[in-house]
């Protein structure tokens, strides 16, 4: 059902120990902040990716959980998901402090070069080098016998630029054509989707299923995911980059500062997204942070699609499911549009009819209509049902679309004052019936003329 897209990107994974500055050495070579950072140790959990272009050579980066020695529960999953990560990766970039290196260190060394696929792609790159002074203690770390050594500062930007000209080397012997110039934002053809939910909601689970791999890590506790994570896959020919968010949790229940930063980084890729899928646990129902989401995707211009999960976990499903899609609808007034659907993500149940109303989405997103057409239709709506007169005629002068993904039109009339805010939710539900912008936010402003 799905496909992964034909990758050019030459692969790069940052590893190391916790706290040693992975997300910050990230964070400096995409140049903005993706990646959490935070003293707390062991805050990257997932496999956090961006992109870069070095020159001709498209990059992806892949910032790795921290590796540590005796973990137990979801430590140790990171650290195997960590080396799994960095085994399919063109280059491994070892993260050690100048200060010095301590036990887990040495362990992941050792294992590391005991990894065929890894030995001969290794890079050690001392981090916290943030003066000339501090990179006398640098040769020491020569006696362990890397092939390739730099030092740098990720806080500081020092040493990026070499490691930036040793990553282009290594991508460009590694064969493959150059990539072409990026495409300008507006000729993008990969629809973003943004996975959103309370915690537990399989969120993780989802996006696993489209990609097709354990991108994700999956755990009962709530707020396993900090990060976002994100990849890429294929339906029906269409491309898709899909992000798994943190959780969102009411204010009063956000106690750590590393979730604080999650849940903004949550709703910022609502900012970033073409299509919202907001999860809902189909046995727990409605949460107010759900209805929060779902206000912000309609003030953005989103597209939404409804999504209850966990089907699978419900007895008799075919009898039920009428009576919770009529209460889900009841406690979304504004999103009477927007496509609902039961999935179960763990099983793959419904996952195709999701991807088909995502699909469908983003094509009324970004569609147009031709002025020409529009004002046509709109002079055919007045005369079925006319402006009301209040001792002065009001007038509908002409409308055109702004945009497309958010969907704005702007209409121009001969007074504000008398303008019936009734006959604007008018236009709005014609626009959806007969434009086609039945699945999607319509945003439709007036402008006196």
């Amino acid at each position: 059902m799905l496909s992964s897209p034909p990758s050019e990107a030459f692969f790069v994974a940052i590893l190391g120990r916790p706290n040693v500055g992975k997300s910050s050495l990230f964070n400096r070579l995409v140049g903005r902040q993706l990646a959490i950072t935070d003293p707390t140790p062991g805050v990257t959990r997932d496999a956090v990716a961006g992109e870069i272009r070095i020159r001709d050579r498209r990059v992806r980066l892949l910032d790795t959980g921290g590796y540590t020695r005796a973990g137990e529960g979801i430590e140790r999953q990171v650290a195997t998901r960590s080396l799994a990560a960095a085994e399919g990766c063109g280059l491994a970039l070892l993260l050690v402090e100048v200060g010095g290196l301590t036990r887990e260190d040495y362990e992941l060394i050792d294992r590391l070069r005991r990894t065929d696929r890894l030995a001969e792609r290794l890079v050690l790159v001392v981090n916290k080098v943030d003066s000339p002074k501090q990179e006398l203690a640098v040769g020491e770390f020569h006696s362990l016998g890397f092939r390739r050594l730099l030092a740098v500062s990720a806080a500081h930007g020092r040493g990026i630029a070499e490691l930036k000209e040793l990553i282009y080397e290594a991508a460009a012997s590694a064969g493959g054509e150059p990539t072409a110039p990026a495409e300008a934002p507006e000729h993008r053809k990969e629809l973003r989707l943004a996975i959103l939910g309370k915690p537990n909601t399989g969120k993780s689970t989802l996006l696993n299923r489209l990609l097709g791999e354990e991108r994700a890590l999956v755990s009962e506790l709530p707020g396993t995911t900090r990060d976002p994570v994100s990849g890429r896959f294929q339906y029906r020919g269409q491309p898709f980059e899909v992000v798994d968010t943190a959780g969102i949790r009411r204010k009063s229940r956000v106690e750590e500062s590393v979730e604080y930063y999650s849940v903004n980084r949550a709703i910022r890729s609502i900012r970033e997204a073409d299509v919202i899928l907001l999860l809902v646990d189909i046995r727990e129902g409605v949460a107010d942070q759900d209805k929060k989401i779902a206000s912000l995707a309609v003030r953005e211009g989103r597209g939404v699609v409804l999504v209850l999960n966990k089907s699978d976990l419900v007895e008799d499903l075919r009898r039920e499911q009428k009576g919770i899609e009529e209460s889900v609808r009841f406690f979304f007034p504004t999103l009477q549009y927007a496509p609902l659907v039961t999935i179960s993500a763990r099983t793959g149940s419904g996952v195709a009819k999701l991807l088909a109303e995502t699909l469908e989405v983003g094509r009324q997103l970004k569609q147009q209509v031709a002025t020409g057409r529009l004002n046509l239709a709109v002079k055919h709506w007045v005369a079925e049902y006319a402006l009301p007169v209040r001792g002065k005629n009001v007038k509908i002068r002409y409308a055109t679309q702004t945009s497309a993904n958010p969907v704005r039109f702007l209409f121009f009339v001969n007074t504000l004052r008398l303008f019936p805010a009734r006959y604007l939710q008018y236009l709005k539900n014609r626009i959806r019936a007969d434009l086609g912008f039945d699945k999607v936010p319509v945003d439709l402003q007036l402008r006196e003329s």
